[in-house]
Protein backbone atom coordinates (compact mmCIF):
# COMPACT_ATOMS: atom_id res chain seq x y z
CA UNK A 1 0.00 0.00 0.00
CA UNK A 2 2.81 2.43 0.83
CA UNK A 3 4.39 1.83 -2.59
CA UNK A 4 1.11 2.49 -4.32
CA UNK A 5 0.63 5.80 -2.52
CA UNK A 6 4.23 6.81 -3.17
CA UNK A 7 3.93 6.23 -6.90
CA UNK A 8 0.67 8.11 -7.16
CA UNK A 9 2.10 11.07 -5.25
CA UNK A 10 5.11 11.54 -7.52
CA UNK A 11 3.00 11.75 -10.67
CA UNK A 12 1.48 14.98 -11.93
CA UNK A 13 -2.24 15.01 -12.53
CA UNK A 14 -2.95 13.73 -16.03
CA UNK A 15 -6.34 14.37 -17.56
CA UNK A 16 -8.06 11.55 -19.37
CA UNK A 17 -6.61 11.52 -22.85
CA UNK A 18 -8.69 12.10 -25.93
CA UNK A 19 -8.35 9.08 -28.20
CA UNK A 20 -6.94 10.17 -31.52
CA UNK A 21 -3.60 10.60 -33.19
CA UNK A 22 -1.63 10.90 -29.94
CA UNK A 23 -3.25 8.77 -27.26
CA UNK A 24 -3.66 5.00 -27.41
CA UNK A 25 -6.07 4.37 -30.31
CA UNK A 26 -9.59 3.14 -29.75
CA UNK A 27 -9.09 0.68 -32.61
CA UNK A 28 -7.50 -2.63 -31.61
CA UNK A 29 -3.79 -2.54 -32.34
CA UNK A 30 -2.84 -5.53 -34.46
CA UNK A 31 0.81 -5.29 -35.43
CA UNK A 32 4.34 -6.64 -35.32
CA UNK A 33 7.71 -6.08 -33.69
CA UNK A 34 10.48 -4.66 -35.84
CA UNK A 35 14.16 -3.79 -35.39
CA UNK A 36 15.94 -0.60 -36.36
CA UNK A 37 17.11 -2.40 -39.52
CA UNK A 38 13.61 -2.21 -40.97
CA UNK A 39 13.39 -0.47 -44.34
CA UNK A 40 10.81 1.78 -45.94
CA UNK A 41 10.08 -1.02 -48.44
CA UNK A 42 9.51 -3.50 -45.61
CA UNK A 43 7.11 -1.13 -43.90
CA UNK A 44 5.26 -0.35 -47.12
CA UNK A 45 4.69 -4.10 -47.62
CA UNK A 46 3.51 -4.43 -44.02
CA UNK A 47 1.01 -1.60 -44.50
CA UNK A 48 -0.17 -2.21 -48.05
CA UNK A 49 -0.10 -6.00 -48.26
CA UNK A 50 -0.49 -7.19 -44.67
CA UNK A 51 -2.65 -4.25 -43.46
CA UNK A 52 -1.01 -4.10 -40.01
CA UNK A 53 -1.76 -0.88 -38.12
CA UNK A 54 1.07 -0.73 -35.59
CA UNK A 55 4.70 -1.58 -34.95
CA UNK A 56 6.75 -2.02 -31.81
CA UNK A 57 10.40 -1.02 -32.20
CA UNK A 58 12.53 -3.17 -29.91
CA UNK A 59 16.05 -2.00 -29.02
CA UNK A 60 17.85 -3.83 -26.22
CA UNK A 61 21.06 -2.69 -24.48
CA UNK A 62 20.57 0.89 -25.58
CA UNK A 63 22.86 2.49 -23.00
CA UNK A 64 26.59 2.04 -22.59
CA UNK A 65 27.41 -0.53 -19.90
CA UNK A 66 30.12 1.56 -18.25
CA UNK A 67 30.02 5.05 -16.67
CA UNK A 68 28.55 7.49 -17.50
CA UNK A 69 26.16 5.00 -19.16
CA UNK A 70 25.04 7.42 -21.87
CA UNK A 71 23.32 6.46 -25.11
CA UNK A 72 25.73 7.05 -27.96
CA UNK A 73 25.02 9.60 -30.68
CA UNK A 74 25.13 6.77 -33.24
CA UNK A 75 22.53 4.75 -31.33
CA UNK A 76 20.27 7.77 -30.90
CA UNK A 77 20.35 8.49 -34.62
CA UNK A 78 19.58 4.86 -35.43
CA UNK A 79 16.62 4.88 -33.05
CA UNK A 80 15.22 8.25 -34.03
CA UNK A 81 15.55 7.51 -37.75
CA UNK A 82 13.60 4.28 -37.26
CA UNK A 83 10.86 5.94 -35.20
CA UNK A 84 10.55 8.72 -37.78
CA UNK A 85 10.36 6.15 -40.58
CA UNK A 86 7.59 4.17 -38.86
CA UNK A 87 5.61 7.30 -38.01
CA UNK A 88 6.07 8.53 -41.56
CA UNK A 89 4.60 5.29 -42.88
CA UNK A 90 1.49 5.90 -40.78
CA UNK A 91 1.99 3.20 -38.15
CA UNK A 92 1.04 3.67 -34.53
CA UNK A 93 4.55 3.24 -33.14
CA UNK A 94 5.56 1.83 -29.76
CA UNK A 95 9.19 2.39 -28.85
CA UNK A 96 10.56 -0.21 -26.43
CA UNK A 97 14.22 -0.10 -25.33
CA UNK A 98 16.08 -1.66 -22.44
CA UNK A 99 19.16 -0.28 -20.74
CA UNK A 100 20.87 -3.59 -20.05
CA UNK A 101 19.12 -6.72 -21.22
CA UNK A 102 22.05 -8.90 -20.16
CA UNK A 103 22.15 -7.95 -16.48
CA UNK A 104 19.14 -6.20 -14.99
CA UNK A 105 20.40 -6.66 -11.43
CA UNK A 106 23.51 -4.63 -12.22
CA UNK A 107 21.36 -1.94 -13.83
CA UNK A 108 18.85 -1.70 -10.99
CA UNK A 109 21.69 -1.61 -8.48
CA UNK A 110 23.26 1.48 -10.08
CA UNK A 111 21.76 4.91 -9.40
CA UNK A 112 24.00 6.48 -12.06
CA UNK A 113 22.89 3.98 -14.69
CA UNK A 114 19.23 4.48 -13.86
CA UNK A 115 19.70 8.24 -14.04
CA UNK A 116 21.27 7.98 -17.50
CA UNK A 117 18.38 5.83 -18.75
CA UNK A 118 15.87 8.31 -17.32
CA UNK A 119 17.68 11.17 -19.08
CA UNK A 120 17.41 9.31 -22.37
CA UNK A 121 13.66 8.94 -21.93
CA UNK A 122 13.44 12.67 -21.26
CA UNK A 123 15.21 13.28 -24.56
CA UNK A 124 12.82 10.93 -26.37
CA UNK A 125 9.79 12.66 -24.83
CA UNK A 126 11.16 16.09 -25.73
CA UNK A 127 11.70 15.05 -29.32
CA UNK A 128 8.28 13.44 -29.83
CA UNK A 129 5.98 15.43 -27.53
CA UNK A 130 4.52 17.22 -30.54
CA UNK A 131 4.36 14.15 -32.77
CA UNK A 132 1.48 11.92 -33.71
CA UNK A 133 0.95 8.28 -32.86
CA UNK A 134 3.81 7.16 -30.62
CA UNK A 135 3.80 5.33 -27.29
CA UNK A 136 6.65 5.01 -24.79
CA UNK A 137 7.24 1.40 -23.63
CA UNK A 138 9.46 2.15 -20.64
CA UNK A 139 11.53 -1.04 -20.58
CA UNK A 140 11.52 -4.27 -22.52
CA UNK A 141 11.12 -7.30 -20.25
CA UNK A 142 12.48 -6.09 -16.88
CA UNK A 143 13.86 -9.12 -15.06
CA UNK A 144 16.18 -10.53 -12.38
CA UNK A 145 15.73 -10.24 -8.62
CA UNK A 146 16.05 -6.48 -8.24
CA UNK A 147 13.42 -5.85 -10.89
CA UNK A 148 10.84 -7.63 -8.74
CA UNK A 149 11.72 -5.28 -5.90
CA UNK A 150 12.37 -1.96 -7.62
CA UNK A 151 10.74 -1.89 -11.06
CA UNK A 152 7.36 -0.55 -9.90
CA UNK A 153 8.89 2.47 -8.20
CA UNK A 154 11.36 3.13 -11.02
CA UNK A 155 8.57 2.85 -13.61
CA UNK A 156 6.80 5.55 -11.63
CA UNK A 157 9.90 7.73 -11.70
CA UNK A 158 10.26 7.30 -15.46
CA UNK A 159 6.58 8.10 -15.91
CA UNK A 160 6.86 11.28 -13.85
CA UNK A 161 9.93 12.39 -15.83
CA UNK A 162 8.13 11.86 -19.14
CA UNK A 163 4.91 13.50 -17.94
CA UNK A 164 6.83 16.64 -16.97
CA UNK A 165 7.55 16.97 -20.72
CA UNK A 166 4.76 15.11 -22.52
CA UNK A 167 1.31 14.85 -20.93
CA UNK A 168 -0.37 13.43 -24.01
CA UNK A 169 1.26 10.31 -25.42
CA UNK A 170 0.59 6.86 -23.99
CA UNK A 171 3.11 5.17 -21.71
CA UNK A 172 3.46 1.37 -21.72
CA UNK A 173 4.63 -0.60 -18.67
CA UNK A 174 5.57 -4.28 -18.68
CA UNK A 175 5.70 -6.38 -15.52
CA UNK A 176 8.96 -7.80 -14.18
CA UNK A 177 9.71 -11.47 -14.76
CA UNK A 178 10.51 -10.93 -18.46
CA UNK A 179 7.12 -9.35 -19.10
CA UNK A 180 5.22 -12.60 -18.57
CA UNK A 181 1.73 -12.45 -17.01
CA UNK A 182 2.97 -13.93 -13.70
CA UNK A 183 5.05 -10.78 -13.26
CA UNK A 184 1.91 -8.74 -12.60
CA UNK A 185 2.10 -10.12 -9.06
CA UNK A 186 5.14 -7.84 -8.62
CA UNK A 187 3.81 -4.75 -10.40
CA UNK A 188 2.02 -1.80 -8.85
CA UNK A 189 0.22 0.51 -11.32
CA UNK A 190 1.88 3.90 -11.61
CA UNK A 191 -1.33 5.86 -11.21
CA UNK A 192 -1.00 7.44 -14.65
CA UNK A 193 -4.33 7.14 -16.43
CA UNK A 194 -2.87 7.13 -19.93
CA UNK A 195 -0.73 4.05 -19.36
CA UNK A 196 -1.21 0.67 -21.00
CA UNK A 197 0.14 -2.45 -19.28
CA UNK A 198 1.81 -4.90 -21.63
CA UNK A 199 2.64 -8.58 -21.31
CA UNK A 200 4.59 -11.09 -23.40
CA UNK A 201 3.85 -14.76 -23.93
CA UNK A 202 5.88 -17.65 -25.34
CA UNK A 203 4.54 -20.66 -23.50
CA UNK A 204 5.77 -23.32 -23.34
CA UNK A 205 9.31 -22.23 -24.17
CA UNK A 206 10.55 -25.71 -25.14
CA UNK A 207 7.92 -25.59 -27.88
CA UNK A 208 7.91 -21.94 -29.01
CA UNK A 209 11.71 -21.65 -28.90
CA UNK A 210 12.42 -25.30 -29.77
CA UNK A 211 14.92 -25.53 -26.91
CA UNK A 212 17.67 -28.09 -26.63
CA UNK A 213 20.57 -26.62 -24.64
CA UNK A 214 19.72 -23.33 -26.27
CA UNK A 215 17.05 -21.79 -28.46
CA UNK A 216 16.14 -23.34 -31.82
CA UNK A 217 18.32 -26.40 -31.35
CA UNK A 218 15.80 -29.21 -31.22
CA UNK A 219 16.53 -32.44 -33.00
CA UNK A 220 14.02 -33.57 -35.60
CA UNK A 221 12.73 -36.16 -33.15
CA UNK A 222 12.24 -33.55 -30.40
CA UNK A 223 10.48 -31.31 -32.88
CA UNK A 224 8.02 -34.03 -33.85
CA UNK A 225 7.38 -34.94 -30.21
CA UNK A 226 6.57 -31.35 -29.23
CA UNK A 227 3.32 -30.97 -31.11
CA UNK A 228 0.55 -28.50 -30.33
CA UNK A 229 -1.97 -29.29 -29.05
CA UNK A 230 -0.38 -32.02 -27.00
CA UNK A 231 1.87 -32.94 -24.10
CA UNK A 232 4.78 -30.50 -23.85
CA UNK A 233 7.06 -30.04 -20.84
CA UNK A 234 4.96 -32.54 -18.89
CA UNK A 235 1.69 -30.66 -19.40
CA UNK A 236 -1.09 -30.83 -21.94
CA UNK A 237 -1.15 -27.61 -23.96
CA UNK A 238 -4.23 -26.46 -25.83
CA UNK A 239 -6.28 -23.28 -26.10
CA UNK A 240 -7.55 -23.53 -22.54
CA UNK A 241 -4.01 -24.02 -21.23
CA UNK A 242 -2.91 -20.88 -23.08
CA UNK A 243 -5.89 -19.01 -21.67
CA UNK A 244 -5.11 -20.05 -18.10
CA UNK A 245 -1.44 -19.13 -18.61
CA UNK A 246 -2.25 -15.51 -19.51
CA UNK A 247 -5.22 -15.13 -17.17
CA UNK A 248 -3.22 -13.03 -14.70
CA UNK A 249 -2.97 -10.27 -17.31
CA UNK A 250 -6.76 -10.14 -17.60
CA UNK A 251 -7.12 -10.21 -13.81
CA UNK A 252 -4.66 -7.31 -13.49
CA UNK A 253 -6.67 -5.36 -16.08
CA UNK A 254 -9.97 -6.02 -14.35
CA UNK A 255 -8.82 -5.43 -10.77
CA UNK A 256 -7.04 -2.15 -11.55
CA UNK A 257 -9.38 -1.02 -14.36
CA UNK A 258 -6.51 -0.43 -16.77
CA UNK A 259 -5.87 -1.27 -20.42
CA UNK A 260 -3.57 -4.14 -21.41
CA UNK A 261 -1.77 -5.14 -24.58
CA UNK A 262 0.20 -8.21 -25.68
CA UNK A 263 3.44 -6.62 -26.87
CA UNK A 264 5.22 -9.85 -27.84
CA UNK A 265 4.39 -13.43 -28.72
CA UNK A 266 5.70 -15.89 -31.25
CA UNK A 267 6.63 -19.44 -32.11
CA UNK A 268 9.25 -21.12 -34.29
CA UNK A 269 7.76 -21.22 -37.77
CA UNK A 270 8.47 -24.96 -38.12
CA UNK A 271 7.03 -26.04 -34.76
CA UNK A 272 4.43 -28.78 -35.24
CA UNK A 273 1.07 -27.07 -34.84
CA UNK A 274 2.49 -23.52 -34.96
CA UNK A 275 -0.50 -22.22 -36.91
CA UNK A 276 -2.90 -23.66 -34.33
CA UNK A 277 -0.87 -22.20 -31.42
CA UNK A 278 -0.87 -18.76 -33.03
CA UNK A 279 -4.54 -18.92 -33.91
CA UNK A 280 -5.57 -20.03 -30.41
CA UNK A 281 -3.59 -17.26 -28.70
CA UNK A 282 -4.76 -14.51 -31.05
CA UNK A 283 -8.36 -15.72 -30.80
CA UNK A 284 -8.20 -15.39 -27.01
CA UNK A 285 -6.77 -11.87 -27.30
CA UNK A 286 -9.43 -10.91 -29.83
CA UNK A 287 -12.16 -12.33 -27.59
CA UNK A 288 -10.81 -10.16 -24.76
CA UNK A 289 -10.48 -7.14 -27.10
CA UNK A 290 -6.76 -6.96 -26.34
CA UNK A 291 -4.39 -5.68 -29.02
CA UNK A 292 -1.22 -7.54 -29.93
CA UNK A 293 2.14 -7.36 -31.68
CA UNK A 294 3.78 -10.45 -33.19
CA UNK A 295 7.49 -11.07 -32.70
CA UNK A 296 8.81 -10.40 -35.22
CA UNK A 297 8.51 -9.03 -38.77
CA UNK A 298 11.59 -9.47 -41.00
CA UNK A 299 13.88 -9.68 -37.99
CA UNK A 300 14.61 -13.03 -36.24
CA UNK A 301 14.40 -15.55 -39.06
CA UNK A 302 13.33 -18.43 -36.81
CA UNK A 303 10.00 -16.67 -36.27
CA UNK A 304 9.78 -15.02 -39.68
CA UNK A 305 6.28 -15.84 -40.89
CA UNK A 306 7.27 -15.41 -44.54
CA UNK A 307 10.01 -18.05 -44.53
CA UNK A 308 9.49 -21.71 -45.41
CA UNK A 309 8.30 -23.62 -42.30
CA UNK A 310 9.84 -26.80 -43.69
CA UNK A 311 13.35 -25.37 -43.14
CA UNK A 312 14.41 -25.46 -39.49
CA UNK A 313 17.89 -23.98 -39.67
CA UNK A 314 18.58 -21.78 -42.67
CA UNK A 315 16.92 -18.62 -43.91
CA UNK A 316 14.73 -19.00 -46.99
CA UNK A 317 13.11 -16.77 -49.57
CA UNK A 318 10.08 -14.90 -48.30
CA UNK A 319 6.69 -15.94 -49.69
CA UNK A 320 3.05 -15.79 -48.67
CA UNK A 321 3.08 -18.85 -46.40
CA UNK A 322 0.09 -20.29 -44.57
CA UNK A 323 1.22 -18.38 -41.48
CA UNK A 324 1.22 -15.12 -43.42
CA UNK A 325 -2.30 -15.88 -44.64
CA UNK A 326 -3.36 -16.52 -41.05
CA UNK A 327 -2.11 -13.11 -39.96
CA UNK A 328 -3.60 -11.35 -42.96
CA UNK A 329 -6.95 -12.71 -41.87
CA UNK A 330 -6.61 -10.99 -38.51
CA UNK A 331 -5.11 -7.81 -39.97
CA UNK A 332 -8.17 -7.53 -42.20
CA UNK A 333 -9.94 -6.33 -39.05
CA UNK A 334 -7.79 -3.18 -39.18
CA UNK A 335 -9.40 -1.98 -42.41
Amino acid sequence: MRLTLCLMLILPTVSLYAAGSTGWPQQIQRGVNVSTDITAQDLAHLADDWKANSVRILVNNITAESPPYQVSARKKKEVFDCIDLCLGQGFYTVFSPSASFRNNDRFFGSEAWKAAYLEFWQEVATRYAGSGGIAYDLMNEPHDNLADLHWSQYAGELTAAIRAIDSVHTIVVEPPGWGWPAGFDHLVPTGDRNTVYSFHFYGPMDYTHQRNRGHMRTTEEQCRQRAYPGDIEGEYWDKEKIRSSIQQAFEFRDSHKVRIWCGEFGVARWAVGAKLWLGDLIDILEEEKVGWSYYAYREWHHMDLEMDPAERVEKTERTETELVKLFKGYFAGNE
